[in-house]
């Protein structure tokens, strides 16, 4: 059965009250119906539907999708999404021709196939369960820094997520506060510790104190949007230093290497090549304008995915709209360059990532969880009132 979107439910929602008009309903209520919906209609047709920027691909009936492509219209809310994409968007977009050449785009990849093409997006996106909030925020310029930091086999790095832990203890914060004085000194100063600095430590009962209540026990601590308390935060254009980290995300970052086991080792082939039909989502919700920003502007492709991250088996990690625009844009057949593959389940190593990149000083990206579930709850408070007055629910 396919999956209703709540596109598709608004539209079962329009046509059960335009049913609903020919019942017997108090005047009153049939009128409110009537001035909301023909109100709602008329701004539709003389616009499109309703789409922003944040506004997932699987949401949108493709049949819209299409007419506002290929209305011509500048002021179409699909071409004024795609044109806020980001920060290079809207001189990608002018450029490229505008609203017009986008026009000629679609028309020339032909309502058909361009519809197939989103359908596919839509339905691998469908079998995705991560939100964009819980994937990892990485950079291509972070490669080396991740690569070192989930192997303690070599380099300064190494995160202790398996087999063996420093001191006995699991649990990052607990390990933390039970250093000796001299190895938490090191870690304030953005210094590492030697393994016989953390040898002295004692397993803390207590309360994990101040910053005990932003997370809970864990190998692996989330801090909300991040970064990871002594990590400077890093723009989207900004490099990562290392010398700059310190405190809990220095501690983080190393604490592998002061197990004195090797074994936290995941295998990272940097720059690879990887094909676009290999390729799958793991991230539930995949923007319409970014994705067909990518498709527009890039019509033979993103080919060199400038560092994006993906499991060897090709399930995505970081770079899905580079991939969903070349898949839209070519058919998906079109292999890619630089990619980073990592040699692991995705189950197994997404929140890793997630966690490795809010130790080096990234931040989420995507709603956080409270947001959605606020939307979620608006969209049911919406929903009853339409309802309520078409007399749906009486």
């Amino acid at each position: 059965m396919k999956k209703m979107t709540p596109a598709d439910l608004r539209k079962l929602v329009l046509q059960e009250v335009k049913n609903s008009r020919i019942k017997p309903h108090t005047k009153k209520c049939r009128t409110l119906a009537a001035l909301l919906f023909e109100q709602d209609e008329e701004k539709e047709e003389s616009s499109g539907a309703s789409i922003t920027k944040d506004t997932n691909i699987a949401d949108i009936p493709v049949d819209d999708v299409w007419t506002q492509l290929t209305s011509g219209n500048a002021d179409a809310p699909l071409y004024k999404a795609m044109a806020s994409a980001n920060g290079w968007a809207a001189g990608a977009m002018e450029g490229a021709g505008g609203a017009e050449a986008l026009k000629a785009w679609a028309e020339g990849i032909g309502e058909g196939e361009l519809k197939e093409r989103i359908g596919k997006v839509v339905q691998l996106i469908g079998a995705a369960d991560t939100s964009k909030f819980d994937m990892p925020a990485l950079e291509g310029g972070d490669a080396d820094e991740v690569a070192d930091a989930i192997s303690d086999t070599s380099g300064e790095l190494g995160v202790d997520f398996s087999s063996e832990f420093a001191n006995g203890m699991d649990d990052l914060q607990k390990w933390y506060d039970s250093l000796p004085d001299v190895a938490k000194q090191k870690y304030e100063a953005g210094e590492i510790p030697t393994l016989e600095d953390v040898s002295g430590s004692e397993e803390v009962k207590e309360s994990h104190g101040q910053l005990g209540a932003f997370i809970f026990e864990d190998i692996l601590p989330r801090f909300g949007r991040g970064p990871m308390p002594g990590a400077p935060s890093v723009g989207e254009k900004a490099s990562v230093d290392k010398n700059k980290i310190k405190g809990l995300a220095l501690a983080f970052l190393t604490k592998g290497m002061l197990d004195g086991s090797p074994g936290d080792h995941v295998e990272v082939s940097l720059d690879g090549n990887m094909s676009n039909g290999k390729m799958k989502p793991t991230q539930s919700n995949i923007l319409a304008a970014k994705s067909l920003l990518f498709a527009f502007t890039k019509p033979e492709g993103v080919i060199d995915m400038g560092g994006a991250f993906a499991t060897a088996d090709g399930d995505i990690l970081d770079g899905h709209h580079r991939w969903s625009g070349t898949l839209i844009a070519t058919g998906g057949d079109t292999d890619h360059t630089g990619v980073h593959i990592v040699h692991a389940p995705s189950g197994e190593v997404t929140k890793l990532l997630t966690v490795v990149g809010n130790a080096l000083g990234r931040q989420q990206k995507g709603p956080e969880p409270e947001n959605e579930s606020v939307s979620k709850n608006s969209d049911k408070v919406i929903l009853e009132r339409w309802q309520k007055l078409a007399g749906l629910n009486e």
